[in-house]
């Protein structure tokens, strides 16, 4: 691997500590152009689903095969994550719904089936841009998808008292648009990259993939805001009964992975996915759902919604998060890990702390 010179790591501690308010300034760039130019705005959403293809393509140049196979024999953490994600967070959604919403039934549905719906993509962003372990992120993709399609009626029969139908279709092409698609042309990419003998480092270097990464998602965010505006301002009301159920289950959901990271000694890199795994939410299966099983236009409002609470509040717990690399718990998780080790491929063998 190229050696990275001092000036290059002085840049991207640079980009690591002004990212998030880049991402802050680019919500304020969406909403101001979603105002002055409210045309054009509206045509913006395609390049939100460009935007995340890219910047899962990207991650996956980084991600091993082998370390992603390796990561499915990890069970301390999947299994966590799997128990916040279909066991506790359910049971939130539905306390903060009665806490919040008993006034307002279809957003209280609404709520529900946002909160129930873990994120199949997305969460990977947030995983890396903190430094996260992405392969096991990618392991636990699998179990996200089948539970999800599993459990979804379930929750909404027992916590809404509604059936819905799952359009497996809907779910399917999510999947390969944002996850199986990015993952052939990354495999696709590497393969060339060795034809030609190139290393993927090595391109990823003169492409300056961090800040093309950067970029991407900043244009990303800012189309969103901008196509969203209009169902922000048309709807006020929703969007403000609907901040403090939002952030009060963001704020548990961090809190939750910060005590199961504590007592169950993760690492860094763990406790990271950990986070983002449990606070992102599929905005696009849940939409789905609600436009198609509700007759409600509230419900699906709510879902719409979600997504521009949830986003600031994960540009928040990203800088949260990376402050925490250096506490006591991942230091010696390390050390622990250091005491025992085991072979250079073997499935348990971790990612390195970052």
């Amino acid at each position: 691997m190229p050696a990275i010179t001092n000036e290059q790591k002085q840049r991207l501690a640079l980009l690591d500590r002004i990212q998030p308010f880049l991402l802050l300034s680019a919500i304020v760039v969406g909403l101001v152009l979603g105002k002055v130019a409210p045309t054009l705005a509206a045509k913006l959403t395609p390049l939100v689903t460009v935007g995340v293809f890219l910047l899962i393509y990207f991650i996956m140049l980084g991600v091993s095969t082998r370390g992603v196979m390796h990561a499915f024999s990890r069970w301390k953490t999947t299994s966590l994550a799997i128990g916040i994600n279909f066991g506790i967070t359910p049971l939130v959604a539905w306390t903060l719904g009665y806490l919040f919403l008993q006034n307002d039934p279809e957003i209280w549905v609404g709520l529900i089936l946002y909160l129930v719906t873990p994120c199949i993509g997305w969460y990977l962003v947030f995983t890396e841009l903190a430094k996260g372990d992405v392969e096991l992120g990618v392991s636990l993709l699998l179990w996200n998808v089948v539970l999800q399609i599993l459990l979804l009626p379930v929750y909404m029969g027992l916590l809404a008292g509604t059936v819905v139908h799952i359009e497996i279709a809907d779910m399917l092409r999510s999947v390969t648009t944002f996850l199986v698609l990015p993952a052939v042309l990354a495999a696709a990419t590497r393969w060339l990259l060795g034809r030609l003998a190139i290393s993927v480092e090595t391109a990823t270097k003169k492409l300056a993939l961090p800040y093309l990464k950067a970029i991407t998602l900043m244009i990303v965010i800012a189309a969103m805001f901008a196509s969203q505006r209009a169902v922000l301002v048309e709807n006020p009301s929703v969007v403000l009964k609907m901040i403090l159920p939002g952030v009060a289950f963001f704020v548990i959901a961090l809190l939750m992975a910060i005590v199961a990271a504590w007592l169950f000694r993760l690492r860094y890199p763990e406790f990271a996915l950990l986070v983002f795994t449990t606070t992102a939410r599929n905005s696009e299966v849940s939409l789905a759902v609600a436009v198609t099983a509700f007759a409600s236009p509230l419900v699906a409002l709510t879902v719409v919604i979600g997504p521009s609470i949830e986003l600031p509040v994960l540009i928040l717990f990203l800088r949260i998060v990376l402050s925490m690399q250096q506490q006591k718990w991942f230091s010696k998780a390390l050390e622990r890990s250091a005491e025992q080790p085991v072979a250079a491929d073997s499935p348990l063998q971790g990612p390195p702390l970052n």
